[in-house]
């Protein structure tokens, strides 16, 4: 089913998808890695992250989420993140054009992938195919704090 969206919602979402294309474009410049061949080696730690501001953008997307830029694979475009989500916050359904590959760093959610429920927490690894829909939903207890993997470039659909 495809719902409506507003013409604010289409704004806040391309403005979204700017503020991601942005966070990678700007972590490449700093420096991040861009793919472990190319660089040889390398040790990143989750407690040295350097994340970006919370981010305030239209309905569908989490409000205060963070990413801290890994790399972007020089190939691919697929970047390589960490993702931190509030205590409670909901992603709302939607699809990539390419598929996500996904740690559970820290923290519990409940993730719907097409029509099926899954509950995951620490050390739960999750392979979410090109085109599938998808939303998370973060459990109130505390954030929740992936490691993220990207075939190809960030898009983000809504459902």
């Amino acid at each position: 089913m495809r719902l409506t969206q507003s013409k604010e919602q289409r704004v806040g979402f391309v403005v979204f998808v700017g503020f991601i294309t942005l966070v990678a474009a700007s972590a490449m410049v700093q420096g991040a890695p861009t793919a472990a061949p190319e660089r040889g080696s390398f040790v990143l730690s989750l407690d040295s992250a350097a994340w970006t501001t919370p981010y305030e953008g239209p309905l569908g997307f989490p409000k205060g989420v963070q990413t801290s830029s890994l790399g972007v694979d020089p190939v691919t475009s697929g970047e390589t993140y960490y993702a931190r989500f509030p205590a409670g916050s909901h992603f709302e359904m939607h699809w990539h054009s390419y598929a996500e590959y996904a740690t559970v760093l820290r923290g519990k959610i409940t993730l719907t992938l097409g029509t099926e429920t899954h509950h995951l927490a620490d050390s739960d690894y999750v392979v979410i195919p090109a085109k599938m829909n998808h939303e998370w939903q973060v459990d109130s207890s505390g954030e929740m704090i992936l490691l993220v993997r990207r075939d190809g470039p960030a898009d983000f659909n809504l459902s």
